[in-house]
């Protein structure tokens, strides 16, 4: 008889100039169903009030460092994390109560899985009057497969197995991770509830025509290869 103990959750919330939103992502983490054992912020370098709201909460362990951009940030908040699977966390993004219990849960049914993502929604921020340009306004609130951070709960060793988010690729360098865990025949699952709402507001790093053009490129791969394992 073998004893399987909980999983252990850390969340790694990278940071900034985020005091817009930030409370209201650090909240939907704390009102989630299924309680978290660690939070840990990496503040990348903010200017604005951000870490006065972190310093709000007593329970998220902050890592300060100089602005280094987002991938060195979630790299180094999964070295420090305890956990053996880490939730990743953007700054703008709410979650919905329900999102990690689903999402380990599916996790849980299969060991050999490394990974696990959810479907989103996206959002007009309040005060915002319409869809940047960038964005199509026929996906708002309309439930899509989510392959990027704000979704993403991860083993840690299906991390080290894909590597390290490449902060040269960014802002796609989350796209890129996933085709390097998918081509290291890392398995996983994609939770269809959207419990991840984007933020859409005028400071999104992936505004911009290039980038999103480039994220529907690398999502067609991402599907290929799924398809084809």
């Amino acid at each position: 008889y073998c004893h399987r103990f909980p999983m252990r959750l850390t969340i790694v919330l990278t940071v900034h100039d985020g005091e817009r939103f930030l409370g209201e992502a650090i909240d939907s983490v704390l009102a989630q169903t299924r309680a978290v054992d660690e939070i840990i912020a990496v503040d990348d370098g903010s200017s604005d009030g951000s870490a006065g709201i972190l310093a709000a909460y007593p329970q998220i362990r902050v890592i300060p460092q100089s602005q280094s951009g987002c991938a060195v940030a979630r790299n180094r908040g999964i070295a420090a994390a305890t956990g053996d699977t880490v939730a990743l966390l953007d700054q703008d993004d709410v979650w919905d109560r329900d999102k990690l219990r689903l999402q380990v849960t599916a996790l849980d049914a299969d060991p050999a899985l490394g990974f696990a993502v959810c479907a989103i929604r996206n959002f007009l921020t309040p005060g915002l009057d319409a869809a940047p340009a960038w964005v199509n306004p026929r996906t708002l609130g309309v439930a899509q497969r989510g392959f990027g951070t704000g979704t993403l709960v991860l083993r840690r060793w299906a991390f080290a197995r894909a590597g390290p988010f490449d902060p040269t690729k960014a802002p796609l360098d989350d796209s890129d991770w996933f085709v390097r865990a998918i081509d290291a025949d890392i398995g996983y699952v994609h939770v269809n509830d959207a419990v991840v709402h984007r933020r859409i507001h005028d400071r999104n790093l992936s505004g911009s025509v290039d980038a999103d053009s480039a994220r529907h490129l690398l999502m067609r791969r991402i599907l290929n290869a799924s398809i084809a394992r």
